[in-house]
Parts: C-alpha cells; sequence; structure tokens
C-alpha cells in the first residue's frame, strides 16, 4: 500500500514540472543565501537534488534505477553535500540555466514560456546576488543589502505555480539541445566574469559594473540576433554558418524515423509521399514544397525563388528555401529527398507487383478453366463419336448414364473454380471407379490399357487425375494424327498413372521448360502440361516426362515421395 501510494505521489509530481522546479530552486535559494554554512541546512541539498532528479529533462523521471546505480547517485549526493560551498553553487547554477536554455526555452506556447524565463531570471538572480557575494568579501551589493534580495526574490516563486507547464517529453533527439545550452552557459560566463574583470580593473562598485557589463552583453545579442537573422534582404550570419554544417536542422537519423514511421502508416504511395513531404514544413529554413507522381500531386507553405528540385523515375520534389541555399545545403536536401523517394519507389513497385499478382491470379484462373473446359469438350467429343458409331443401343444408352453425370459434376467444379481463384484440394474418389470411368470414355479410340491389382479402399483426387490422363491423352492422340500408327498405351497402379507412346521424342529445348512454363508448339503441347503439373504440384503430387526417346516416351504422375 505504501508503494502504491509513493508511486501515485511521484506520478502526480512528474505532471506538474513547474512546482517540482519551484521547491528546487527554494531549495537552491536557502542553501545560497548563507544556508550552506550550517551542516543542518546543507540537508536540504539532497532535497534538491531529489528534486530535480524528478524534474530533469534527460531520461523518464518514473524511471527505477538499480541498486548499484541509487547507491552510486546517493554516494555522490554525499558527497557534494559534504563538499558543498558557494563555488559548487555557482557552478550549479550556471548548469542549471543552461539547462533551461537548452530544452525548455523551446516550448511551443507562450505563457509555458514564460514560466521557464522566469525561473532562467531567477537562477540569473541567484547567481549575481548569492553566490557571487558569498565567494568574494569585495563583491558588495551597495546601497541596497543582500538579504532584502533574497526576501523580495521568494516572492517570485508563487508566481511559477500559476503558470501552465506540460510534463517534459523525452524521447531521443527531443530532450536537450547541447549546443543552446552551452552557449547559454558562456553567455552567462560572459556577463559574470565581465561584470568581476570590470570592477577590480575599472576600480567601480559592484552594481554598477553589474549593470554596465549587463548592457553590454544585452546590446552585443541584440545585435548579433539581427544578424543572425536579418530583414535587410541578405541571408545573414546564420545562413553563413549552414555552410559549414551538415545536419542543417534536420538530423539524417531523424529523418529516417519520419520515413519508416510515415511507410508504415501509409501503404499507398501517394499519400506516403504527400505525408513525408509534409514533414519538411517543420525545418526552419524550408517555406513551401510541391511534389508530383503518377499523374497526381500536392505542395505546402509558399513558394520562393530559392529552390531546390529533384527529379526522376516519373516523381519531382521541389522545395523553397527561406534564402539562397548553400552548396552544403542542398547536398544535405538533395539527400533528403533522394531517400524520400526511394521509400516511394519502393512503395510504388511493392504496388505494382501486387497488381500483378492480382493479374496473374486472373489469368491463372482463366487458364485453368480453359483446360477443363477444353478437357470436358474432348470427353464429349468422345461421346459422340461413340454415339455415331453402329453397335448395341442398349450399350450406348449405358455407357451415356455413366458418363453423362460424370460430365455434369466436372463442369460444375470447373465453374467452382471460376469463383475462386486458387488450386484447392479436389475431393477424391474410388480408385477402381476412376479407372473404368477413363477407359468407358476412350473406348473406341485404341488405346491399350492395363493395370496393377489396387486395393479395396483405394483413393486418388479425381479432378487432377481427370485433368492429367484428358491433357496426356489429348496430346497422344494429337501426335498419332501426325505420325501414323502411333501406340498409345495407358497404365495404372496405386496412386500412380503412366501414358506412353512409340512415337518421335519431344525436342530437348521443348522438355526442358515443358512443366516450367507455357511452351509454343503446333498442337498446342505445353500450356496444358504447364497447368496440370502445377495442379499437381498444388495437390502432393508430381507429373514429370519420365523416358523421352524415339519409340518410347512416357509421362507418369505419381504422388510425392
Amino acid at each position: 500500500m505504501n508503494t502504491l501510494y509513493r508511486d501515485k505521489a511521484v506520478h502526480w509530481l512528474v505532471g506538474r514540472p513547474n512546482l517540482i522546479l519551484a521547491g528546487h530552486l527554494l531549495m537552491v535559494h536557502l542553501l545560497v543565501f548563507g544556508g550552506w554554512r550550517s551542516m543542518a541546512v546543507r540537508l536540504l541539498w539532497l532535497v534538491a537534488l531529489g528534486l530535480f532528479l524528478l524534474w530533469q529533462p534527460f531520461v523518464t523521471g518514473e524511471r527505477r534505477i538499480s541498486a548499484v546505480q541509487g547507491a552510486g547517485l546517493f554516494g555522490l549526493a554525499l558527497l557534494s553535500t559534504l563538499f558543498l560551498g558557494p563555488w559548487l553553487l555557482l557552478i550549479w547554477c550556471g548548469a542549471l540555466v543552461a539547462v533551461i536554455g537548452g530544452r525548455v526555452l523551446w516550448s511551443g506556447q507562450r505563457r509555458e514560456r514564460a514560466g521557464y524565463l522566469l525561473a532562467f531570471a531567477y537562477l540569473a538572480c541567484l547567481i549575481v546576488f548569492g553566490a557571487l557575494p558569498e565567494i568574494s568579501a569585495a563583491v558588495v551589493l551597495d546601497p541596497i543589502p543582500r538579504d532584502l534580495f533574497g526576501r523580495f526574490m521568494l516572492l517570485l516563486l508563487p508566481v511559477l505555480l500559476f503558470l501552465p507547464a506540460q510534463p517534459l517529453r523525452r524521447r531521443a533527439g527531443d530532450a536537450f539541445d547541447l549546443f543552446y545550452g552551452v552557449l547559454v552557459f558562456l553567455v552567462l560566463a560572459v556577463l559574470i566574469l565581465g561584470a568581476l574583470a570590470y570592477m577590480l580593473v575599472g576600480g567601480v562598485s559592484y552594481v554598477e559594473s553589474l549593470f554596465k557589463t549587463t548592457l553590454t552583453v544585452a546590446l552585443t545579442l541584440l545585435l548579433v540576433a539581427w544578424a543572425w537573422n536579418p530583414r535587410a534582404g541578405f541571408s545573414g550570419i546564420g545562413s553563413t554558418i549552414s555552410r559549414y554544417l551538415l545536419s542543417v536542422g534536420m538530423p539524417l537519423e531523424h529523418w529516417l524515423m519520419q520515413l519508416a514511421e510515415e511507410s508504415e502508416r501509409e501503404p499507398q504511395p501517394e499519400r506516403f509521399l504527400a505525408g513525408i513531404v509534409g514533414h519538411l514544413e517543420d525545418v526552419p529554413w524550408v517555406l513551401g514544397g510541391e511534389w508530383q507522381a503518377a499523374g497526381r500531386g500536392g505542395k505546402f507553405g509558399m513558394a520562393t525563388r530559392f529552390e531546390h528540385e529533384h527529379r526522376g523515375d516519373g516523381l519531382a520534389l521541389k522545395v523553397f528555401f527561406r534564402h539562397r541555399p548553400s552548396p552544403a545545403m542542398r547536398w544535405h536536401v538533395e539527400w533528403l529527398l533522394r531517400m524520400a523517394a526511394e521509400f516511394y519507389l519502393v512503395k510504388r513497385q511493392a504496388h505494382e507487383l501486387r497488381q500483378m499478382a492480382y493479374q496473374q491470379a486472373l489469368y491463372e484462373t482463366g487458364a485453368r478453366v480453359t483446360h477443363d473446359v477444353k478437357n470436358l469438350l474432348q470427353s464429349l467429343q468422345v461421346l459422340c463419336y461413340a454415339a455415331n458409331q453402329p453397335g448395341d443401343p442398349v450399350a450406348l444408352t449405358g455407357l451415356l448414364g455413366r458418363q453423362l453425370p460424370q460430365i455434369a459434376e466436372r463442369l460444375k467444379s470447373t465453374l467452382e473454380k471460376l469463383q475462386a481463384p486458387r488450386f484447392e484440394a479436389s475431393a477424391t474418389v474410388d480408385a477402381a471407379t476412376w479407372w473404368a470411368g477413363l477407359q468407358d470414355r476412350h473406348a473406341q479410340l485404341g488405346i491399350c490399357w492395363s493395370a496393377a491389382p489396387l486395393a479395396e479402399d483405394s483413393k486418388l483426387p479425381g479432378s487432377l487425375f481427370d485433368s492429367v490422363a484428358e491433357n496426356l491423352l489429348q496430346n497422344a492422340l494429337n501426335k498419332r494424327q501426325r505420325e501414323g500408327g502411333l501406340e498409345i498405351s495407358v497404365h495404372f497402379a496405386e496412386q500412380c498413372l503412366r501414358v506412353s507412346d512409340n512415337g518421335s521424342s519431344i525436342p530437348a529445348k521443348i522438355a526442358e521448360a515443358l512443366f516450367r512454363e507455357p511452351v509454343v508448339s503446333e498442337d498446342g503441347l505445353g500450356i496444358g502440361l504447364y497447368h496440370a503439373a502445377r495442379q499437381a504440384t498444388a495437390a502432393g503430387y508430381e507429373l514429370r516426362l519420365e523416358e523421352n526417346r524415339t519409340g518410347a516416351v512416357s509421362f507418369t504422375l505419381a504422388a510425392r515421395q
């Protein structure tokens, strides 16, 4: 229960960063204004460090630390408490000013930024009116007493509680800007050291030296700010420095992260391109952009006369800059746009592959249905041929009565394939019944039939064996028309069908590609075997050319071992 209340208290504090910051500033204030001299008051330093660990923007405040890390932090806290003095407090206040300047001054809300500016000014006053007079007796606040400053400064801390503040985001690359933090620390160091140097060299009071140094630094910063981003028509110092920086405003890792996230979020190529180009609007040196691809386009922001364009593979990306871009900036932008273009091309190729796969599924479905219909037509032609031959009418009626229901069932199965464009396991039939029906359908064609003894419960996939048998027999009959006197033999064993002839061999080039792809031939040999082989593979069988020499050509359908 105590652990639950403690966790709730920690989450409540983390959700109110201004309250934590105000508490930390209060502890530091008491220590700076003479409290560091008393060992009892120095214990407030441990409280200040704990509040800072909850507020700091570097790692997650709710994160649990290990026992070793906790022991190390506790040891450092005790050591700093033991040696606590004005110099350590001065360095701590300067570092805290750098943290605020390098991270939280970039808050987007005006009132929230005002709160951090108040904390920034409060720390600067702690350094000027609190820490420095503790270091040297020569630093005297005259004529206003130093203690009076300390009392009135405490009245500013409650104001910090009424200013809004959101919990700090602690994502990678978003927690602390080292460059701006160091810059703020150096400006503060110049102000403090400049005030001390001018006081000693010029022989003036500390207050006068501080006033003149502050005024000088303020004017210098104002001049630098104007020169950095002027309004007089030239690019300024900011553009000049960017000539030598490769990561101008958008690090490569951050851009890759945005590309990956947008790619996962949006599978459609053009919508992905519109989304990722829109991210360039957050870059400070970009005012607008345009994109065109696959007959579609879009834009954001505003167009300027400073632009950079990337074209390739039916894609056009254009970025408009605030100022004239340097060669280094153009090189950087070109790589950002090129990576976006590569992601787009990959998604477009994936989209085209999906379309091709859909068209291939339709083609294969149509080819299989055409092949089955052709086999059905051949069966009907055989029955019509048998009906036109003289013979016993009773036997003919029995043949038609046996074969027509089978043809109707096969036609129904063919129509079902048209609705489901994929290979499906066909229903099994009795092997002996299937073999008898195959002989009945081709009894008048002069084919030599032979079979091995079959088990009573022997089953086989009827649709597969019908398709392969009809295809092989029709190819053999077409070959008989070209080569007179051709003998065709069919042998059936357990889960194995062999169709042979004594004609000429199949050419090597055709035999090599016979079951791998459709082949061109004068009587259609190849396309049917290609689809029959794919159907056999899907059902767990293998269709192969077992023998291929003049006088002995043999095809076999057997279960895959």
